[in-house]
This record gives C-alpha cells, structure tokens and sequence, in this order.
C-alpha cells in the first residue's frame, strides 16, 4: 500500500472530470500516456469516500460511505470530440456477489473490512476485484479518502456552489463521535464550505441512499467547477504544498505520477457533454429473499445492468467488446 501525499491532485483530477470541465479544443494538448495508462487504451478508477473518524486513522479497516466508477475512455489519437469520462454511482445500501463463496451476497460498502480481514491493506484492491467482476468491467486503479480530505480540499477552493433543490432538516446527522450533529440546510444556490458539503453529501434521514447518491454527484460537480477555475487554480497550486502536507495519511490510492498527470491533461480535455453519469438505482435495481429469514437485499438487476453500462461507459466497456 501506497501513502499518497499528493493524492489531493488526484481528488481534484477526478472531482474535474466528474465536473467535465472541459479546455478550450484549440487549446487541448495532446495526451500521452504513463505508468500502466498508453493514452490511447481505456483507464478506469474505483473512488471510494471512507467512513473514518478522526479518531480512527491509519487504517483501511473501514466501511465506504461514497463509491464511484471513473472510467476516462481516449476517442481518436490527439481528438478531443471523441474522448469521453463516465462516472457510475454505486449506492452504499446495495449487496453484490463476492469473489469466493463464503456467503451468496455482500453489502458494497463493507468489501474494504472483507478485505483487510483477509491481509492488511489488501481492502482497497478486494474492492476492485469484486465491483469489476460484478460489474463486468476491468479497473486498473483506486483512490480512497475519508471526510478530513475532503473536508481539506474543498475548504482549499474557498467552498464550493451548490443548487439545493430541496430544504433538508436532519435532527440525527451522525457527528465525528459517533454521537449526534442536527443538519439542516435551506433550498436555492448557496456556498458550502468542506464541512457543510461533507454534511449535504451523507445526510440521508430526509430522504434515501439513491438520493443521497445524486447529492454526492452534485458536490463531486462542483468541487470540479471549482477545482478548474481560471480565478481559482494558481491560488491552488500555490497552496497546493500546504495541502498535500495535511492530506497526508487522509489519502490512499495505488495509482503513481507517471499515471496521475497524464489522466488529469486527458480530464481537462474532454467536452462537457462527452461526461456521462449514471447509477445502479431505480431500475437498474432488483431483490432477492435472504434463506431463513424470509427477508430482502437490494442487488444489481443483472440482467438489465449491462444497459446502464453501455449508457455510462459506451458499448466497448467490457474486455473484448
């Protein structure tokens, strides 16, 4: 396992595709590629938000509160039109099937713990495994974070704009100690600091886990906005030492520079509307009834699951296709 002190570029590299800021076409460079990445081959990442206290660092033990699919997808050599990023949310509530046949279904949000159990600080890759053989898609890489680099990054923007679309009153919004944070938050365009968007993006009492999994989508949005800002970026980058320094041990993933740099030219280069998004909600959702107890679990609708990734990811998002 790798500690990353720079990964908060590596946030702001996939919060910018998320937001699918685009450079102007004239002024697109050229991408070439690094690492395990050619530039010219697709190259997808698991992005996981960990729900770790304060009180809990240095470890990978921990359940995942967010969880994205980042797949950026290089269209013709040095064209720009035909690059294309796709994000698909995972909701947190959803059980999929695991690697081995321990048990029939695990719950999504648990795979880092089933990992760690199995060796220290093989969570993050045991997730990979099991959401690419769910989802039918390879994944090359991961970053996973917790709140306090999230909170530290979008803190380091100057916050971020959010449209509210509804008023939202949390009397049991989870604090930092396991105790209780009361949340509410008034509807129309406001700006949110690290915390406040920390707190917009994981309420869910008001709602349910495939809303909340839009509010996720709508901060990530924002924070690219935000990230790729001409008036705000140099102040970024020159603050970016003091950053990297508090992300420190907040920040894992197993992608290197020579990765990293090369995807965040691609990212700034693919038109906004070349951004698709999607996630495994709605329809896209099935149940199943748990042996014994009677009970349900919400799973992938599989048969329906390779529509919503063609959607996301177009129709060569699987090996071979």
């Amino acid at each position: 396992m790798r500690r990353i002190v720079f990964g908060g570029l590596l946030l702001a590299l996939l919060f910018g595709a998320v937001g699918g800021v685009a450079l102007a076409q004239d002024d697109a460079p050229p991408v070439q590629g690094g690492g395990r990445w050619d530039g010219q081959s697709r190259f997808t990442v698991l992005v996981m938000g960990m729900d770790r206290r304060p009180g809990a660092r240095d470890t990978l033990n921990t359940r995942t509160d967010a969880i994205l699919v980042v797949s950026f997808d290089p269209g013709a050599l040095d064209d720009p039109i035909d690059d294309s990023i796709g994000v698909l949310h995972i909701p947190r509530d959803i059980h999929i099937t695991p690697l081995d046949v321990s048990t029939a279904y695990l719950r999504v949000n648990t795979l880092m713990v089933q990992g760690e159990a199995i060796q220290e600080n093989y969570g993050p890759f045991y997730a990979m495994d099991t959401i690419s053989y769910n989802l039918g898609m390879y994944i090359d890489g991961f970053v996973t974070f917790d709140f306090e680099a999230f909170i530290s990054i979008v803190d380091a923007l100057g916050g971020v704009e959010i449209d509210v679309p509804y008023a939202i009153n949390d009397q049991t919004y989870p604090d930092m100690n396991y105790g209780f944070d009361p949340f509410s938050v008034r509807a129309g365009p406001q700006l949110m600091d690290g915390e406040t968007a920390l707190k917009y993006s994981r309420t869910r009492h008001n709602d349910n886990d495939y809303q909340r999994g839009e509010r996720q989508m709508q901060v990530l949005t924002a924070v690219g906005l935000k990230a790729t800002d001409a008036s705000v970026l140099p102040g970024l980058l020159l603050n970016a030492p003091t950053l990297l320094s508090d992300l420190t041990g907040h920040v894992y993933t197993d992608l290197t520079m020579d990765e990293m740099v090369p995807l965040a030219l691609f990212a700034a280069r693919v038109p906004a509307e070349n951004v698709r998004t999607g996630s495994v909600s709605g329809q896209y959702m099935a149940s199943v009834v748990v042996t014994g107890d009677g009970g349900t679990l919400p799973v992938p609708n599989y048969d329906l699951l390779p529509d919503l990734m063609r959607e996301v990811f177009g129709a060569t998002y699987a090996p071979g296709s």
